[in-house]
């Protein structure tokens, strides 16, 4: 997993896939100072500039809005990172903010893209939900967020630094 995924850009040396995964119900954020754009979506880990899924957003027309940030942990999931929401303050995981276009069309793809069935949550690894994102101007945004559902003891938390 690139060490662009987490804050400290450390990655543990000893980070494998979890060969158990368990079943762990996620909450969506819903306490915010303001109302969800539902035309912003913050990804974290390949959907990011760079990474090997970009190319969904540039075909479904997302713009880039801005970097930022969210209070979660994140996991090294091999192939790909997996974020859960953290009360901690000083768990947060970087990523980036966009705008979609063709929000509900665009969902439908992004849904398939990350295994998410709104007919189904519970049978995937990730749920859409929302969280709120701190920009580096300090203004707070809710956005679309794909958190990573599961949870094991053996899962690799990256400690950020």
């Amino acid at each position: 997993m690139p060490a662009a995924w987490c804050e400290g850009g450390v990655k543990p040396p000893h980070s494998k896939v979890p060969s158990a995964l368990g079943f762990s119900e996620r909450k969506t954020m819903t306490k915010s100072p303001s109302e969800p754009a539902p035309d912003l979506l913050f990804v974290y880990g390949t959907l990011r500039r760079g990474f090997r899924l970009h190319h969904h957003l540039k075909r479904l027309g997302a713009r880039f809005v801005a970097t930022g940030k969210v209070h979660a942990e994140l996991f090294d999931l091999g192939e790909f990172p997996g974020a859960r929401q953290s009360t901690k303050p000083r768990n947060t995981v970087k990523g980036e903010l966009y705008r979609l276009c063709k929000v509900e069309n665009s969902l439908r793809v992004l849904d398939q893209i990350e295994g998410f069935s709104p007919q189904s949550p519970e049978r995937g690894m990730f749920q859409r939900g929302t969280a709120e994102v701190t920009l580096p101007n300090g203004e707070r945004r809710l956005a679309w967020i794909y958190w990573y559902r599961w949870h094991s003891s053996r899962s690799c938390v990256l400690r950020l630094f």
